[in-house]
């Protein structure tokens, strides 16, 4: 019997195929080996680059952020991120240690890069966050932001310094999101051909292939399992749209939402998008462009998320069949931004809006205006004797006073108007489509809604301020206008305070102007060429005339005639209204001597002359009106000086004024509050100064025939004078209408064109005469 051959399984016949075979797996095991090296080595740290890359955006937005913080005084460090930013972009151009970011990443080694995109893209971002940080410095150092050079070549237009910051860190962010693609897509094409030759190696390898083929899927499936894993597990939120709705969400979504995976699949996800933000999620959707998107889910508690996404088509992709969207929460940087936004154009005290905002807003009406016609209208208003609240109460008294102002400004206005605080105590009101006549009824508003008591720390103020009024001509722009309004603020200070007035041409002088009105001014005292007019004061019950107001004119031989509302802020401003002043009392006084021997006038008449705030700061008002009572041989009680409430006001402008005042009382002088109800005084000060009468502002009279708040004033006034015991005097008196108001509130006495104009002294003596023989308004 023969025996079985022995099995010789590397017998020579069966050696050929079984080396070829060992051959070819050693060949193939080679060759991968060695390729598998070779691509190893070029995607050694390929995930700390892109790590390092792609934070390189973060940082962009979070320099803009501390920047922001920096300039409104928290604490932050932007040179810090900037520093960070410029050694990991030279870390992953070069190679080396890209820094840790405190709080959120650790460093890095990197290798350099040699790939001559991504390289161009990285020295493109370096210069980017150069430019980025020296914008940065040049808006915390307080200088243009055109100073700091843009090395980076970018056409950035805007020379606001925040919008600036944001246009460079959008532009930064977006070579640093490039140069991650890059970096990806580079990954992903070595893995790709890596794939390739190890799938031509497992061909080649007949049985081997089989083998290695059965291990790729194991492989394969245990990466796809990872790579699910880690998509799950990240914080990045993954949402995959495709036909009939969303087709996949990642776990941080669902806890983002506090909801099942079901509740969001298909259609659901329609439920939790805003409603405004659903037409660009389809449009994403249905076109798959590569973008980026933000978007608003609502979760369970009712609490709107932003998201920031990037769009990827993958509908081409036969494992995903959508469009992926990889977005990040964004909430808490938007609510930030907003936060900052709101700081930047709003005023923290007050919450109205700022002076940034307001010249935005200035511009945008004249812009509407010039393209629809109509007009705009700038309020500058201006608290008078604000200061003395800070003072007497404390800051926080002023705080909560500017807060009252502000309540107050805003129910004055229409919903469609501005109102601003510039600081301090200054205000400013934007009427969009406002005439002349409009601001000036919304000045007047403002003036008696101010006037109203207010109880502040325990004191009840009342409040009066100063308000320029100017009105777009057609010309000139936003700064324009509200220096226009500027200059009327000023005249209504210099005119008294607690008034408006509206811009005119004439108010605007420049310093050659003024200089020269100033020394037109010294030469005209010493040519004498200032005259004094009269005004008659006349009795509403009797008809007669009781006395008359002096008022200074000038007509220049060079300039013409020259207003009051001219050359007095000049005066007061150079320190000749001293002596001018002077001048005034000593013509009044002489005149007044005059008619009282010829019989012109009876024993009670009385001469009253203004005198201004800065004379009763500037003193030696007694000393200038005993002068000229010596000099016209004229007794005391025929003299009398009528006083702005503002310049009288107690630990005001004038501290000296009621000591002053109180000398001229007790030697016989009379004394009157002129503009009576405009000032910032509170009534228990009239205690501390000696009163013969109070005239009511022209401005309430004249409205008493059309507006209700005026006819309340007016009767307030006098009936608080008749109180006090003294004359009520009705300044500006110009219609019947008025007059009969004014009797039928029991006024004492009139003023005004109705009775007469100012005239010189020539023409008012023989009015004078005339009205000794009957009743004054028949002269």
């Amino acid at each position: 019997m023969r025996a079985a051959a022995a099995f010789r399984p590397y017998a020579a016949r069966g050696r050929g195929p079984i080396i070829a075979i060992l051959l070819t797996f050693a060949l193939c095991s080679t060759a991968s080996i060695v390729l598998s090296i070779w691509e190893t080595t070029r995607s050694e740290h390929r995930a700390d680059v892109l790590r390092v890359a792609e934070r390189q955006q973060a940082l962009a937005s979070d320099y803009v952020q501390q920047v922001m913080l920096a300039k409104a005084g928290l604490q932050a460090d932007p040179e810090a991120t900037a520093t960070i930013m410029r050694l990991s972009a030279d870390a992953l151009l070069d190679g080396g240690e890209a820094p840790d970011v405190p709080g959120s990443d650790d460093e890095a080694a990197l290798s350099p890069t040699r790939d001559a995109t991504v390289r161009a893209q990285l020295r493109q971002e370096r210069r980017l966050v150069d430019d980025m940080a020296g914008v940065g410095e040049a808006y915390l150092a307080g200088r243009p932001v055109t100073s700091a050079p843009l090395t980076a070549h970018e056409q950035v237009a805007t020379t606001d310094p925040v919008a600036r910051l944001r246009v460079l860190s959008a532009l930064t962010g977006d070579v640093a999101l490039n140069t991650a693609r890059t970096i990806v897509a580079e990954s992903d094409s070595s893995v790709t051909n890596l794939i390739a030759m190890q799938a031509v190696l497992g061909v080649a390898g007949l049985l081997v292939s089989l083998t290695l083929a059965l291990a790729l899927v194991a492989a394969t499936r245990r990466q796809t399992a990872h790579f699910r894993s880690i998509v799950d597990s990240s914080t990045d939120l993954v949402i995959v749209l495709g036909e009939g709705g969303c087709r996949h969400v990642s776990r941080s979504v669902t806890a983002m939402l506090g909801v099942a995976e079901d509740a969001v699949l298909g259609d659901g996800l329609a439920r939790f998008l805003h409603p405004d933000d659903r037409a660009l999620v389809r449009s994403a959707q249905t076109s798959g462009r590569a973008e980026e998107i933000v978007f608003r889910l609502v979760n369970r508690f009712g609490e709107w998320r932003h998201l920031e996404a990037h769009v990827t088509d993958l509908r081409h992709d036969r494992g995903i069949r959508g469009v992926v969207l990889n977005a990040r929460d964004a909430t808490d940087r938007v609510r930030l931004q907003d936060e900052l936004v709101r700081q930047a154009y709003h005023d923290g005290l007050t919450g109205l809006a700022n002076r940034s905002l307001f010249r935005d807003r200035l511009e945008q009406a004249l812009a509407r205006s010039a393209r629809a016609g109509g007009s705009v209208a700038v309020l500058i208003l201006d608290l008078d004797g604000f200061k003395q609240v800070n003072d007497t109460l404390g800051h926080d008294a002023g705080d909560q006073l500017l807060r009252i102002v502000a309540e107050r400004l805003n129910e004055t206005v229409r919903a469609t108007d501005t109102v601003a605080r510039f600081g301090g105590d200054e205000f400013a009101v934007l009427l969009d489509g406002a005439d002349e006549a409009l601001a000036v009824a919304v000045a007047r508003r403002a003036l008696a809604a101010l006037a109203l008591p207010s109880a502040v720390a325990g004191r009840e103020l009342q409040m009066a301020a100063s308000i320029g009024v100017a009105v777009h001509a057609g010309e000139g722009g936003g700064d324009d206008l509200v220096r226009d309004a500027d200059v009327a603020l000023y005249a209504a200070k210099d005119a008294g305070r607690g008034r408006h007035e509206v811009f005119r041409s004439e108010m605007a002088r420049d310093p050659d102007e003024l200089l020269g009105l100033d020394n037109d001014l010294r030469a005209a005292l010493a040519r004498r060429e200032f005259a004094v007019h009269y005004q008659p004061e006349i009795s509403i019950s009797g008809g007669h005339i009781v006395g008359v107001e002096a008022l200074v004119r000038w007509t220049s031989p060079t300039r013409g005639r020259v207003g009051p509302d001219v050359f007095i802020p000049v005066a007061e401003s150079s320190g000749l209204i001293a002596a001018l002043g002077e001048h005034v009392l000593r013509e009044a006084c002489l005149q007044t001597a005059a008619w009282l021997r010829d019989g012109v006038v009876g024993r009670e008449f009385v001469t009253w002359v203004n005198v201004s705030g800065k004379q009763l700061t500037m003193g030696g008002v007694p000393a200038a009106v005993d002068r000229a009572l010596r000099a016209a041989s004229l007794p005391a009680r025929h003299l009398g000086l009528e006083v702005t409430e503002a310049a009288i006001v107690v630990g005001g402008p004038a501290d000296r004024a009621p000591a002053e005042l109180q000398q001229l009382h007790d030697a016989g002088v009379q004394i009157a509050i002129d503009d009576f109800g405009t000032g910032f005084s509170h009534l228990a000060q009239l205690r501390h100064i000696p009163v013969d009468m109070i005239k009511v502002d022209r401005s309430f009279v004249q409205g008493v025939e059309r507006d209700a708040k005026d006819t309340a004033i007016t009767t307030s006034v006098v009936a608080l004078a008749h109180a006090l015991g003294v004359i009520a005097v009705a300044e500006g008196i110009e219609t019947e209408g008025q007059l009969a108001h004014m009797r039928a509130v029991g006024c004492d006495v009139g003023q005004g064109y109705l009775f007469s104009r100012p005239a010189p002294g020539e023409e008012m003596t023989a009015f004078l005469r005339a009205a000794r023989h009957g009743d004054a308004r028949a002269a």
